[in-house]
């Protein structure tokens, strides 16, 4: 199961939703299911919620960093040529933004991704049949997520669970209905799949996704993070070039499953150890050489003195190196 808890047998692996008003618990039961890739306390009251170790929420960004990344499976024929199979941006846009970092998720191994409709671009989520009617295909480049959802399980084997309150046309490709009524979890498919069926949602074919490529860091990108560094709080890290006083921010507050500042703190060390490399890795090669560094040696690996740090996982630190704004590629 992507999800297990104590008292169901789990949301199963495949295309989820979560539906319901507003205020009665969609966005909480999510935030409890990002949560349960960690381990909790006894009493903690979320202990018996554990979720797939690579389960990600992930969502729009306006303003972020991309650097090199293929979304042509989201987003292609922009205007002026750009080049989506390569694509670079110093202020992605909300749509941009969210196609790059599921396919930075999917570059990483990824297998359960997370989607909150209030935190995601609409345009990119949805395109209903109006729209449709008044837009042709060629005169959109975006190919929004439920166009992809179905077939990045079926043929990519990840699973998305996704939050929706007003896009009904998610119920036509859901495997499993969840319903928020007042903070109770109701099973609601066969509903679903009535009400879709009696009224189906226009998804079109699209050619079939192309694999995430493999970027290959230049680690002399990161020369900075061997200068002076500082972490003010879990969501950003400050660095600056030696002998510069120019103070830039690497900022990492959409990254929601950091949940303390020792793992920003460790991630800073993970930078600035990397800026000592000197050979070129891809970026998935990197954070699976240090996911054995660590389970062999500790947190130790990076910082003789480790006890101010805690252990993040790979897709944070991942996403902290896309998101920093001077990064190199090797082509």
């Amino acid at each position: 199961a992507v999800v297990s808890t104590q008292s169901t047998g789990g949301i199963k692996p495949g295309v989820t939703l979560i539906a319901g008003g507003g205020f009665h618990g969609k966005t909480t039961l999510l935030s409890a299911l990002k949560f349960g890739v960690f381990s909790k306390i006894p009493g903690d009251g979320r202990e018996y919620l554990v979720t797939t170790p690579t389960a990600t929420k992930l969502r729009a960004e306006d303003g972020r960093q991309i650097t090199g990344v293929d979304i042509s499976n989201f987003i292609n024929n922009l205007p002026q040529k750009k080049d989506t199979t390569r694509f670079y941006s110093c202020d992605a846009s909300g749509s941009t933004s969210q196609a790059a970092a599921i396919m930075e998720y999917l570059e990483m191994g990824g297998k359960c991704l997370m989607i909150d409709e209030d935190t995601a671009a609409t345009n990119f989520m949805i395109r209903d049949d109006k729209i449709q009617m008044l837009l042709s295909a060629d005169k959109e480049p975006i190919k929004p997520f439920l166009y992809r959802a179905r077939e990045l399980y079926d043929r990519v084997g990840v699973s998305s669970i996704v939050v929706v309150g007003g896009a009904g046309d998610y119920l036509d490709i859901a495997d499993t209905v969840l319903l928020l009524d007042n903070y109770t979890v109701k099973d609601v498919t066969l509903q679903a799949k009535e009400i879709a069926t009696a009224k189906p949602a226009h998804i079109p074919t699209l050619p079939p996704m192309m694999p995430p490529s493999q970027r290959t860091v230049d680690p002399a990108s990161l020369y900075p993070f061997l200068g002076k560094t500082k972490v003010p709080e879990k969501n950003s890290i400050t660095y600056s070039v030696k002998g510069e006083e120019i103070i830039s921010t690497l900022d990492l507050s959409a990254l929601e499953q950091i949940v303390e500042m020792g793992q920003t703190r460790f991630i800073c060390e993970v930078l600035s150890k990397l800026a000592n490399e000197k050979q070129p890795s891809t970026l998935l090669a990197i954070m699976r050489q240090l996911s054995l560094e660590i389970d062999k040696h500790g947190l130790g690996c990076v910082k003789d003195n480790s006890n101010w740090l805690s252990r993040p996982r790979v897709f944070e630190i991942a996403s902290a190196i896309n998101r920093y704004r001077h990064l190199s590629l090797i082509q």
